[in-house]
């Protein structure tokens, strides 16, 4: 995959879908599916105002119906299509799908410990560098939009990011991916985190576990 990201000259505006039902209760979805809470509906709503001001022209969304709900809310706010994929899907939890984190990754953050591992039966996040790749690639020779909305879920973005700006498979794994937050991956490399209240700060933010 030779591509040289950090000097595209777009703006992806990276956003994870509103925090649903099963987020909220601990269960893994992976490809499964869950309506969005109140809160997730609430957020997803709020940073849709405040990227009013960014203007993004397209939105390529998850056909999820989580990522699809928050998809269709910005649509709605901004006036602007949205271009289904398959490669935004969430990463495939296997045999761990539906079950809670405690059963199976009891005081962890993340259920993958490495680039390459995969729950029984599902995806590591390097599997789903491919179809990720090919999104990518068509979101690089649309020359008609240079500010891209993506919605997409919380290891699949990490995916997206990894490949994106260059990031080494230790530091992608690591990265926070919140339901209330965007990613601003601005020309040439640079990086922004704009929240639901409207606060911006520089960088990738970071989790641990």
């Amino acid at each position: 995959m030779d591509r040289e990201p950090v000097r595209s000259t777009k703006l992806i505006i990276l956003a994870r879908h509103g925090e649903t039902v099963s987020n909220r209760d601990g269960l893994i979805m992976g490809q499964s599916d869950s309506e969005l809470t109140s809160r997730g509906l609430a957020a997803v709503k709020a940073l849709a105002e405040k990227l009013t001001l960014h203007r993004p022209r397209v939105i390529y969304a998850s056909s999820l119906g989580r990522a699809v709900s928050s998809a269709k809310i910005y649509s709605e706010k901004l006036g602007i299509p949205i271009v289904m994929r398959e490669a935004l899907i969430e990463l495939s939890s296997g045999a761990w799908t539906d079950k809670t984190r405690d059963e199976v990754v009891r005081g962890r953050r993340h259920i993958r410990t490495s680039w390459t591992d995969r729950p029984p039966g599902g995806e590591s996040y390097q599997d789903a560098e491919s179809r990720v790749f090919t999104l990518i690639t068509e979101i690089e020779a649309d020359k008609g939009s240079k500010i891209a909305l993506v919605v997409g879920h919380a290891s699949v973005n990490r995916v997206f990011l990894k490949l994106w700006l260059e990031l080494e498979p230790d530091i992608a794994l690591r990265v926070n991916v919140p339901h209330d937050s965007v990613y601003l991956l601005e020309p040439y490399g640079r990086v922004a985190v704009l929240d639901h209240a409207g606060a911006m700060k520089r960088g990738l933010t970071f989790v641990e576990g």
